[in-house]
């Protein structure tokens, strides 16, 4: 990942999908569509010594079809204090053919659950400077988990593969991320830690590996009054090691997120 923020992942669904099946309601088995609000002081830029305040809007959507499911986001970043004003759009996009689904049997066993081939797309802008953007291609397996207490916990094993901005050595390795979600109750209210961790390989010559951790603490405040899993309060905790390939360039922060489920 180049950009900052992933906890999502945005663009397209399966490109073999045609647009009026996925017009039809009937062909996804679920969804699950929410916007985040994130506000960090700490963030850290390439060559700017000063810390940088920003606030990121992220549209999220994940879900689930015959053959598999699919997972996407999108962030919009905007720079407040710390460097001059800046909009980033950056997002990602992936599509998980389940072999459970495509055989038709369960594949569970003991802790193991199923497992998926893996396709996915990232991509960047930044509106104020036009060559700034990254285009990346992802692709490989992923591994499905039944843990005991997480409603989800998978690992991608993924070739990074950048296609922008050109590197002067090689453009692929390896990407592992562990993705779960772990939903707990304190007395009457309702809670989960959810998120990811990024671990991207070395490219060699200036790019080197690099760590992006996103756990979130969610508290589903709706529910307090009888709305659950719609309104949700919290804080997300972002480190980001190595930040862009860029070594020493690391940033550690906790950023208040609220949250909208439809």
């Amino acid at each position: 990942m180049i950009f900052p923020r992933k906890q999502i992942r945005f663009a397209f669904l399966c490109g073999s999908l045609s647009f009026s099946s996925l017009a039809n309601a009937d062909f996804f088995e679920w969804t699950n569509t929410e916007i985040q609000y994130l506000h960090g002081d700490s963030y850290r830029m390439p060559a700017n010594p000063r810390d940088i305040s920003q606030s990121i809007i992220t549209f999220t959507h994940a879900d689930g079809w015959k053959y598999g499911h699919n997972f996407m986001f999108m962030d919009t970043s905007i720079t407040e204090d710390g460097q001059p004003s800046q909009t980033n759009v950056y997002g990602e996009a992936y599509s998980y053919f389940s072999a459970g689904k495509i055989l038709g049997k369960d594949l569970s066993f003991s802790i193991f659950k199923d497992i998926n081939a893996t396709i996915g797309v990232n991509a960047g802008e930044n509106f104020d400077s036009p060559k700034s953007g990254t285009r990346i291609v992802l692709y490989g397996f992923t591994v499905d988990f039944n843990l005991p207490g997480f409603t989800l916990f998978s690992v991608d094993v993924l070739r990074h593969q950048i296609l922008e901005p050109t590197l002067t050595v090689q453009n692929s390795s390896w990407q592992f991320t562990p993705v779960w979600k772990l939903p707990f109750s304190i007395a009457d209210t309702k809670w989960s830690l959810e998120g990811f961790t990024d671990f991207i390989g070395s490219k060699g010559g200036n790019y080197h590996y690099n760590i992006l951790a996103q756990p979130q603490l969610r508290l589903d405040i709706g529910d307090l009054w009888g709305d659950s899993n719609h309104l949700f309060v919290g804080v997300e905790y972002q480190y980001f090691y190595n930040k862009y390939g860029i070594k020493g360039l690391s940033e550690s922060l906790p950023q208040a997120l609220i949250l909208w489920k439809f």
